[in-house]
């Protein structure tokens, strides 16, 4: 994943966790594993009876390697998330099994299947191949309609697990509280792996979740796509919840401006100690707009920002550079309004066909998929060919518009008010963009070569990754054998 302003924050994603804990509770010995919170134990995977891998589209060539080399030792690999959801035949080449979409069904089923060497076939979501090696994708039917049905993910599972801690350094404990979404922007996947339909834990199973595992110096992450996407139930959930209750010290969340619209939900969200909230705001160009169908305006954004202000939220904002409809002075436009208009922080993020959404299907499409190399699929790297801007104009924009948000005048005034903790983070996100084009020299030259060229493709090898990692159990194997 590319380097920004919340990089230093490592929370894990819920899905392995909640797997984890599922198989856990059918009497099965789980551990997990996150790369960013501790090292993997190869040893620990190569005496498994399966192993189960969970990636993002970034992510998937460290993935795919990961089970190329575990593979080989006999233990079979099972994959999810949302890039092998919509390329499972892609994973099946370096993997057994894939899980699409939601797996809470599934996997079980995949597990006792594995364990009675039992029929596959009627497993919902599951990808493999059958005894003549062709492929067979069961049809996707699996989803959980009570979220209640759920335990809570227990976070003990990960090797090496403690809370991460804000800024602040309060310590931060991630809450998932509904899947999908009903809006359908065309760069987004979540509709594709959750679904349109909103489902909603009660307010009554959250609480017990919060009651379980924070305190009154807990800072509550609320994972949801969008907090606030059904208010009344939000409000609730507050009310019942965290007021009055001293449950956590402060939490925050993803919401959509039109959150702001509701001054009785505003005033819950302070008088509940939300510190923050993360808006997609994506641009300020109307064409782009219309364009990514967001269903949202630039007047609202103001008008939201400022209902933010007044109830003493802060806003962490993200945009988004590289629609058609862009061009070098709209995403000036769009970095000038970030700038001006009061936020928080922010991060320019680059349109990135990701697989299974409308956006790449319309690219490959056009043949306008420039690099196919997953690891640059993390919006910090252009990987398509822009419409009315150079790919380097469009990377070199959004490093720009980094260095321009958190300038060295930026960031000492926010020294000199007194506001240590924001400072910290501005310090931290201009070390971020510096590290971030140290890293990339190599990607930053090669698209500065195609600046005038309408028609290229780069191809980047990812080949060190895989024999690093098959170093890595190869040594595991060794070191086993030497203990037999």
């Amino acid at each position: 994943m590319g380097t920004h302003v919340y990089s230093k924050l490592k929370l894990p994603r819920l899905g392995p966790v909640l797997l984890g804990t599922i198989a856990r509770d059918l009497g099965w010995n789980i551990r997990v594993y996150v790369e960013d919170i501790g090292r993997i134990d190869y040893e620990d995977a190569l005496t498994a009876d399966l192993v189960g891998i969970s990636t993002i589209t970034s992510t998937a060539n460290r993935a795919y390697a990961m089970a190329e080399a575990i593979r080989e030792y006999g233990v079979p690999v099972v994959m999810g998330g949302p890039h092998v959801t919509f390329l499972a035949d892609e994973a099946l080449q370096h993997c057994d099994y894939v899980v699409r979409g939601e797996g809470e069904e599934a996997l079980p089923l995949l597990m006792q299947a594995i364990r009675e060497k039992s029929d596959l076939s009627q497993i919902p979501n599951l990808s493999y191949r059958d005894e003549n090696g062709e492929i067979r994708n069961n049809p996707q039917t699996s989803t959980i309609n009570d979220l209640d049905s759920l335990p809570y993910p227990d976070f003990n599972l990960i090797v090496g697990w403690k809370k991460t801690k804000s800024f602040h350094s309060a310590p931060i404990y991630p809450v998932l509280t509904s899947r999908g979404c009903p809006y359908g922007c065309k760069f987004c996947s979540v509709i594709g792996m959750f679904g349109r339909k909103m489902r909603f834990r009660s307010v009554e199973n959250v609480i017990g979740e919060i009651e379980q595992n924070c305190d009154s110096k807990s800072h509550i992450f609320f994972y949801d796509d969008n907090f606030t996407a059904n208010k009344k139930r939000a409000k609730q959930l507050l009310r019942e919840g965290l007021l009055d209750q001293n449950r956590c010290a402060k939490w925050s969340t993803q919401v959509r401006i039109d959150a702001a619209e509701d001054d009785e939900l505003m005033d819950l969200m302070k008088r509940t100690n939300c510190s923050i909230v993360y808006i997609g705001f994506e641009s300020v160009n109307p064409a782009a707009l219309l364009e990514m169908e967001k269903k949202q305006q630039v007047d609202e954004m103001i008008a939201g920002i400022k209902k933010f202000k007044q109830f003493n939220i802060q806003i962490h904002g993200m945009f988004v550079l590289g629609f058609d409809s862009d061009d070098k002075a709209t995403t000036r436009e769009t970095i000038r309004f970030a700038k001006d208009s009061g936020i928080l922080s922010a991060q320019f993020l680059i349109l990135t066909p990701l697989p299974g959404t409308p956006l790449y299907d319309q690219l490959a499409q056009e043949n306008r998929i420039a690099i196919r190399d997953w690891s640059h699929y993390d919006a910090h790297h252009v990987v398509h060919k822009p419409k009315n801007m150079s790919t380097f104009d469009l990377q070199f924009a959004q490093i720009k518009g980094h260095a321009m948000f958190y300038s060295r005048r930026r960031t000492l005034s926010k020294l000199l008010k007194g506001y240590v903790a924001d400072s910290a983070i501005y310090l931290y996100a201009r070390h971020a963009n510096a590290q971030y084009k140290r890293a990339n020299r190599i990607y930053l030259k090669a698209l500065r070569l195609t600046r005038r060229a309408r028609d290229f493709t780069i191809n980047f090898d990812f080949e060190f990754d895989l024999s690093e990692i098959k170093r890595q159990v190869r040594r595991a194997a060794g070191a086993l054998s030497l203990a037999r």
